[in-house]
């Protein structure tokens, strides 16, 4: 989290901060990402940057949690029109992402997707490695209908929560890239249908 001193700026002085820093992590990935770049267009010194930030991944998550967020309370409604059906839901995230004229065009979480199209390797490590996942999987818990569910143990809904965001969330946002592969949203669907139905098989007994 960022120092109090950041918090207890001016919002339009915050704001200035993150959209340079989207800017930034937007144009290059998180390794090549500049701080001297993000202070300039922002236009603070860099001692004052250290009073905001330790570094710049705290920056970095920061940022991504706030889009996230955005992210996350879309969802939330999604399951409250679909009475809880996760799978159902993320697929009505695609639909409503493209209704909006797709993830370039949807402000703060067309901001996220950039980011994440430009960090490859996050996508492929899942979008919840770089944030919180216990928070966020509290959050969507109360919104999913259990029965909905094949739960046999107690943890089974935060794990199964964590496969379903890690592995279709990064795909709705790169099938709504410019130039991404057609039937992005057909094979969603079948990702989705193969997660709901399981994909274990008993062998037959000898």
């Amino acid at each position: 989290m960022p120092s109090s001193t950041f918090m207890n700026l001016p919002p339009e002085k915050q704001e200035k901060l993150l959209e340079a820093a989207t800017r930034e992590f937007s144009s290059r990935p998180f390794n090549e990402a500049s701080i001297n770049q993000i202070i300039k267009e922002a236009g603070i010194p860099r001692g004052s940057f250290y009073m905001y930030f330790q570094d710049k991944e705290e920056l970095f998550r920061y940022l991504l949690r706030g889009y996230v967020d955005q992210m996350v309370m879309v969802i939330e409604e999604l399951l409250l029109r679909r009475k809880g059906d996760i799978f159902q839901a993320l697929l009505d995230l695609y639909d409503y992402l493209a209704a909006k004229g797709g993830a370039q065009h949807l402000g703060e979480m067309g901001a996220m997707a950039r980011i994440l199209h430009c960090n490859q390797g996050m996508q492929k490590t899942g979008l919840l490695g770089m944030l919180d996942p216990g928070a966020i999987l509290e959050r969507l818990k109360d919104a999913v209908n259990p029965d909905l569910l094949d739960l046999r143990r107690e943890r089974d809904l935060g794990d199964i929560l964590g496969v379903l965001l890690s592995t279709t969330v990064p795909m709705v946002y790169a099938g709504l890239q410019a130039g991404a592969a057609p039937g992005s949203r057909e094979r969603l669907e079948n990702v989705l249908e193969i997660l709901r139905r399981g994909m274990g098989k008993t062998p037959p007994e000898n």
